[in-house]
């Protein structure tokens, strides 16, 4: 099999984050198990209202990726996963 030619891609800029300048209270074992319940909740309920957004904002800022109506990438055929 031949190997296809590869395309030299920029390197992505690193991504601004935000620091959250705030103390944690101390927590028993019972409550930051709670917290960390509440807040996967919260994830998971955040990315099912917004996960169409969240594609096509990810789609818009890489290079040679498309979302189809499917859910496939049909622009790009190479065996390799990322």
């Amino acid at each position: 099999m031949i190997p296809k030619p590869r395309a030299v891609t920029p390197r992505r800029a690193r991504r601004q984050t935000v620091m959250l300048e705030i103390e944690l209270p101390a927590l028993s074992d019972e409550a930051a198990a709670a917290m960390a319940d509440v807040l996967v909740q919260l994830y998971h309920r955040f990315e099912a209202v917004y996960y169409a957004q969240i594609l096509n904002h990810h789609a818009a800022h890489a290079p040679g990726y498309q979302v189809t109506g499917n859910g496939s990438d049909d622009s790009d055929t190479s065996e390799e996963p990322f």
